[in-house]
């Protein structure tokens, strides 16, 4: 493929990244932050379990449903992470807050990008061809490993306790 038709079948991780992240927000507004999270990390996870069994021979489909799981995954992750992010701070330093959230975000996508070359480059598989392919599933495997991280981070830290622990440090952060 060339790189603009490799670019497009990746498209659907992008129109479901814009598609969910709204659904995202307003599950936040009604049911709180675990939903959202935990759907992610299945998301997540599922579209990295999906990618580890990749091949040469692998169906377009295939990976076009790994896209979409993927981009649901990433749509859902975002608005907890923002939520989480400036809701515990006082209003004037929010901005601050969604700030420091999103250079984080980017910073992980950047982080990301270079583990998956490091990763994928480290095999002795790793060129381009028919051996590229399995040559990704270790990072894929990491990408599992960071959407159950996900699933787990949203049962932990939205437990009652969690809320309580938070509750009691705010009035020190607005002091």
């Amino acid at each position: 493929m060339t790189p603009f038709e490799a670019g497009l079948w990746t498209l659907p991780s992008a129109l479901m990244t814009m598609l969910v992240s709204p659904i995202s927000g307003r599950l936040i507004g009604t049911v709180g932050t675990r939903v959202p999270l935990v759907l992610a990390g299945i998301g997540i996870a599922g579209a990295g379990a999906v990618l580890t069994t990749v091949q040469a021979s692998t169906p377009m489909w295939v990976l076009v449903a790994a896209f979409v799981l993927f981009g649901f995954g990433f749509g859902m992750v975002n608005a907890p992470i923002t939520n989480t992010a400036v809701s515990g701070m006082p209003r004037a330093q929010s901005g601050s807050a969604a700030a420091v959230a999103s250079t984080s975000r980017q910073t992980g996508v950047s982080l990301g990008v270079a583990l998956a070359g490091t990763v994928t480059g480290a095999s002795a598989v790793a060129t381009v061809g028919s051996g590229f392919a399995v040559a990704t599933h270790p990072m894929w495997w990491i990408v599992v490993g960071i959407g159950t991280a996900i699933v787990l981070v949203g049962f932990l830290s939205t437990t009652t306790a969690a809320r309580r622990s938070v509750e009691s440090i705010a009035p020190l952060l607005r002091g």
